[in-house]
């Protein structure tokens, strides 16, 4: 169990089993992050901040926006796992509500696309799409793309759902 006084550098140290010590700032998750450059930090700075304990990584843009494709732990010559650490401070940024407001529509599009893959063992990108515009309060976004890409066959109209998933969940267990 985590000590409520234990510092924001071992909770996350703790909860991603990685430690932010071993980056010795050479910059190259920052150079591969296809995402650096579009948050309020770059991602060797949250691993700086996160090492002098500084709090300022649970207020950044910059662990939602991480993608998790883990560029950074390929490039790191240190083996940090940088996606890991990002997971950790999403998560202790919703315990403490300390989420940036800019990381609302991600929080929401994320729990929309668990929710669906949940609930039918695969993903309809219109579906996806419809919820998280209604959802977000933004109806008719993107609606001018969608004739274009259903000309093109790049959306289907309906959702599939994995055989089996139904009867597992009847069942209570996992498919």
């Amino acid at each position: 169990m985590k000590s409520a006084s234990a510092s924001l550098r071992e909770r996350i140290a703790a909860a991603s089993g990685q430690s932010v010590f071993r980056c010795y700032q050479c910059g190259n998750c920052s150079a591969g992050c296809p995402m650096a450059g579009r948050g309020d930090m770059l991602p060797h700075q949250v691993l700086r901040r996160l090492q002098m304990d500084d709090e300022a990584p649970l207020r950044a843009l910059q662990p939602w926006l991480c993608v998790g494709c883990q560029t950074c732990a390929t490039r790191c010559p240190q083996e940090v796992d940088l996606s890991r650490v990002m997971d950790a401070l999403r998560a202790e940024a919703l315990r403490h509500k300390t989420a940036p407001a800019g990381a609302r529509r991600i929080r929401l599009f994320n729990q929309i696309f668990v929710q669906q893959v949940l609930a039918g063992g695969r993903l309809s990108e219109m579906q996806l799409g419809a919820f998280y515009n209604l959802r977000a309060r933004v109806p008719f976004q993107n609606l001018s793309a969608l004739p274009g890409l259903l000309r093109r066959g790049k959306l289907r109209l309906g959702g599939h759902v994995v055989r089996g998933l139904a009867a597992a969940r009847r069942e209570g267990r996992r498919p």
